[in-house]
C-alpha cells in the first residue's frame, strides 16, 4: 500500500513537472522595437508599448540607478549652512555648472528638512522640502536653485551646521 501511495504521488509529481514545462514553452515571444523577437523566458522590462518589451538592465530600463561614486564640483570646499533651528533659515547659494547632483550632510542630533525657494521670503515647513535624518547624509538630483530654506524638525542640543557639496554622480 505505502508504495502504490509513493508511485502515485511521484506520477502526479512528474506530470505536473513536465505539464509546467510544457506549458513555458508555448508563451508567446514578445517583440522588440526593432521588430526582433524575444523569447519569453528572457527577463523583460515593459516599454510602454503593447506587446512590446526590452530585456532588463539596458539602456531603455524603465528606472536606471546611478552606479558611479560621488565627484565633488568646485573648488571641494561645502556650503555650510550654520545655526539651523526650528526656525526657518534662507541661504542664497551658487550651483557650479557641470554640477548633476549634491550631497548633504546632517550632522545635528534632530532631522532637518531642505527645500528650494525662489527667494529670501520662501520657506520651508515642517511638512515640505526634504527630510534628512540626523547623523546621516543623502545624495540627490539637482536643478538651479538660487536659495534654500533649511529648517530642524526639534530643537538641537547643539549647535547644527548642515554642510552641502555639488558634484556628479552618487
Amino acid at each position: 500500500m505505502l508504495k502504490l501511495s509513493i508511485s502515485l504521488i511521484a506520477g502526479i509529481l512528474l506530470a505536473l513537472v513536465s505539464g509546467a514545462s510544457a506549458q513555458q514553452g508555448a508563451y508567446q515571444p514578445f517583440t522588440q522595437a526593432g521588430g526582433a523577437e524575444t523569447p519569453a523566458y528572457v527577463i523583460l522590462c515593459a516599454t510602454g508599448v503593447k506587446r512590446e518589451a526590452a530585456p532588463c538592465g539596458g539602456a531603455l530600463t524603465p528606472m536606471t540607478v546611478l552606479s558611479t561614486p560621488f565627484v565633488r564640483s568646485g573648488t571641494g570646499d561645502p556650503i555650510i549652512f550654520d545655526g539651523i533651528t526650528t526656525t526657518p533659515k534662507q541661504f542664497a547659494i551658487t550651483k557650479p555648472a557641470d554640477a548633476t547632483s549634491y550631497r548633504i550632510v546632517n550632522p545635528c542630533n534632530v532631522d532637518i528638512r531642505i527645500r528650494k525657494v525662489s527667494s529670501a521670503a520662501e520657506a520651508v515647513t515642517q511638512t515640505t522640502g526634504t527630510r534628512i535624518l540626523a547623523r546621516s547624509s543623502e545624495t540627490l538630483g539637482t536643478s538651479e536653485p538660487k536659495f534654500v530654506s533649511l529648517i530642524t524638525t526639534a530643537t538641537p542640543s547643539v549647535d547644527c551646521n548642515v554642510e552641502l557639496q555639488y558634484g556628479r554622480g552618487g
